[in-house]
Order: structure tokens, then C-alpha cells, then sequence
């Protein structure tokens, strides 16, 4: 078989075969690197997507200009606003960047014969990835959007996959007991759901994108081992931005609009902005406080923008300006918080986000960051039991 495809000139199986050899020269594990050589992405696209500058590919106006783009090592947007029409294009589901997809898996220390939960399925793509490495009989993935679980299952069939397709709400997966050796998540959660430990069997792991606040723009990579005994635990395993869960997508506190007015305001020495806008530092931040969220804005006039930062556990919000203005109001300190987070990481010689982890305990019902070992708490969070 050539490898071409309708209306395209260039052959896909090498363009496959070059994704592979990128990401094994990035330092992907061989066999991970092999299994991206093999999987046709390009059959789990739709003919419209867009990368994450927004420019828009279309099969129909140039076939191999979309084939490149599929096999580029990019995030290709496949969704937005639910599949909902006129909406304000919000990207909803995704093709993750291949280099991203490889991370996880290879977190995830997959191995032949082990039973794998996937929570997302999206396009199919990883289903696909997952199935080509241990199996139709070992893979399962479960979609709580109906239509693309729909798709998906129909492009799996299409290219030789045949893995268990489920419709239904990956938070809360329809098992009953704890058969799965490994469960992958393709969403961002700031609650790991209970469920999940539920349906890993001891030993097992479990891989998600975490963040500490609904609705960050960046989150961290969670692996965390299943004691058997209603716990998880792990290391970050970096940075990464996935597409947030439904249920927990939007953040628990609204950011200060243009218009609010500070109860404070206070000039600092050099742009109080400079840690937020590093993308690197804002997701340390991130882990140093558990109920504060970050985000951007532009006031009328302005050449730069603003960092807002808000309380997710009261009004309490501030905004910092390029030329030092550091405005506030509410009761939190939420500048002196962040100045005695940043006094505090240095002490402990600057840590890598790498350094910090999670730990979900059901029966405590309590999450918990630490760094580096679970023994030294840096902050808990209480959540219902379940």
C-alpha cells in the first residue's frame, strides 16, 4: 500500500515514520517512539481543525498542507463550545501534541498484558496508540461526549482498532471493582475523583493533568501509585495544558472586571508581574497556595497587560501593573502571601516543580501537595467524602 490518501501527493506512512524519529530524538523510549511511526493520526482528524495560534486547516482547500499539520507535533483543536453551534469558539476537545501524548504513556510505564482505563477519549487517536501497544482486549476508553465517542469508535474500526469505546462520564467510570492496572485521563481535574481509585487495582497508577484551581490555563502531570488502601500518591512529572474536565472547567471565583475598585493600592520596586507572566513560575506558584488563581487583562489605554490574582476561597483579589502599581482589596494579603510563598521556596533551595506531589486520601478525604516526599505537607485541601 502506498500510503496516499485521496487528493494528497505526500505519502502519510513517512510522514509517520518522521514523527517518530522527532520524537525519539526529544528523548521518547524507542518503542513509544515506534508506535506514532506506525498509527495513522491523520485518520482520527476531522477535514477542519486548527492549532493552538488558531489558524484554520482544511482538507478541501489543501490536502497535503492538512497532512503535514497532522503530523507535525502540534495540538490540533478538533472541537469547540461542546460541538455546539454559534458559540464563542472555545476549544473543547482536542488531538493532543504527540510529544504530550508520549509523556503520558510513557508515565504511565505501560507493559503487555496490563488492563488500561482511558478518560477522554477525544478523537480516538490515543485509543488507538494504547491498543497498537498492548491489545484490543486490554483497552478500554470511556467519552462523555455521545457524538465523538460515536466517531471515534467509527475511525477506530475504520483503521484496523478495535478497542472497548464507552459513552459516558469518565469522572464516575462504570466499573465495579478494581480491574484496571493503569487509568489515563486526557482532561485536567483540580478534584481527582474517588471513583478512579476505586477502579485501579493496587499497585496500579494513575495518570492525569492536575492543577491546583478549576480552570488554570496550565496544569502539572500527576502519577500517582494506588496503595489499595483508598490512597494515591506521586511525583509531577512537569508542565503540561490539557483541556480542562466539563465538571470542573471554569474557575470557583470570577476575576476582578476593569471597572472593580481596590481597597489599596501600593507601589513596589521593579514589574510585580515578572513571576506570573513566566510560564514556568506561574505553575510553582500555583502549587505554593491552594485556593488562588491567576489571569490577565488589559485596561482602556494601557500598552501592557495587567496579572490578576484572585481568592478562590473569598472576594480577596489584586491586580499588578507593569509600572509597580499592585492594587488590592479584600481582607486576604494575597501580595504578602505571594512574597512569603516565593521567601519560602528559596529557603528550600528553589525546587522544581518535578520535587513537588499529590496525595489523594479517600479516607481522610483530603488532598495534599508536598515536596519531595509525602512526609513534608506543604498544603492540604478538605473535599466531601465520597
Amino acid at each position: 500500500m502506498s500510503g496516499q490518501t485521496e487528493g494528497m501527493t505526500l505519502d502519510y506512512g513517512l510522514l509517520a515514520r518522521a514523527l517518530g524519529t522527532e520524537l525519539a530524538d526529544q528523548g521518547t523510549p524507542e518503542r513509544l517512539a515506534e508506535l506514532f511511526a506506525r498509527v495513522p493520526r491523520h485518520r482520527f482528524l476531522p477535514h477542519q481543525f486548527r492549532t493552538i495560534d488558531d489558524t484554520r486547516y482544511d482538507w478541501a482547500d489543501d490536502p497535503d498542507l492538512w497532512l503535514r499539520t497532522a503530523y507535525s507535533d502540534r495540538a490540533l483543536t478538533t472541537q469547540v463550545d461542546d460541538g455546539a453551534d454559534g458559540g464563542m469558539g472555545i476549544p473543547t476537545s482536542s488531538s493532543s501534541a504527540p510529544s504530550v501524548m508520549a509523556q503520558m504513556l510513557d508515565a504511565a510505564d505501560l507493559r503487555p498484558g496490563q488492563q488500561v482505563l482511558e478518560v477522554g477519549t477525544g478523537t480516538g487517536y490515543n485509543a488507538a496508540l494504547l491498543t497498537e501497544l498492548l491489545g484490543p482486549d486490554n483497552v478500554t476508553s470511556i467519552e462523555v461526549d455521545e457524538g465523538l465517542a460515536d466517531t471515534a469508535r467509527a475511525d477506530l474500526a475504520a483503521a484496523g482498532y478495535l478497542p472497548t469505546i464507552l459513552a459516558g462520564d469518565g469522572e464516575s467510570p462504570p466499573a465495579l471493582a478494581a480491574v484496571y492496572d493503569r487509568l489515563i485521563a486526557t482532561f485536567t481535574v483540580a478534584v481527582v475523583p474517588w471513583r478512579w481509585l476505586d477502579v485501579v487495582r493496587s499497585g496500579g497508577r494513575i495518570v492525569t493533568p492536575w492543577a491546583p484551581s478549576p480552570g488554570a490555563p496550565v496544569g502539572l502531570l500527576a502519577v500517582l501509585d494506588v496503595d489499595g488502601g483508598g490512597r494515591a500518591a506521586g511525583k509531577f512529572a512537569g508542565a503540561l495544558s490539557f483541556m480542562w474536565s466539563r465538571s470542573q472547567r471554569w474557575p470557583s471565583a470570577p476575576m476582578p472586571g476593569p471597572d472593580a475598585q481596590p481597597d489599596q493600592v501600593e507601589q513596589v520596586s521593579g514589574d510585580p508581574r515578572e513571576a506570573w507572566l513566566d510560564g514556568d513560575m506561574a505553575v510553582l506558584l500555583s502549587l505554593l497556595r491552594p485556593d488562588w488563581a491567576h489571569g490577565m487583562g488589559m485596561e482602556p489605554g494601557a500598552e501592557e497587560p495587567h496579572v490578576r490574582v484572585v481568592s478562590t476561597s473569598c472576594s480577596s483579589w489584586m491586580r499588578l501593573h507593569a509600572d509597580g502599581r499592585v492594587e488590592s482589596a479584600g481582607n486576604r494579603p494575597l501580595w504578602g502571601e505571594f512574597a512569603d510563598a516565593l521567601t519560602w521556596w528559596r529557603a528550600q533551595e528553589s525546587p522544581p516543580v518535578t520535587e513537588f506531589g499529590l496525595t489523594v486520601d479517600r479516607g481522610r478525604s483530603v488532598q495534599t501537595v508536598w515536596l519531595h516526599s509525602p512526609d513534608t505537607a506543604v498544603w492540604t485541601s478538605h473535599r466531601h467524602p465520597a
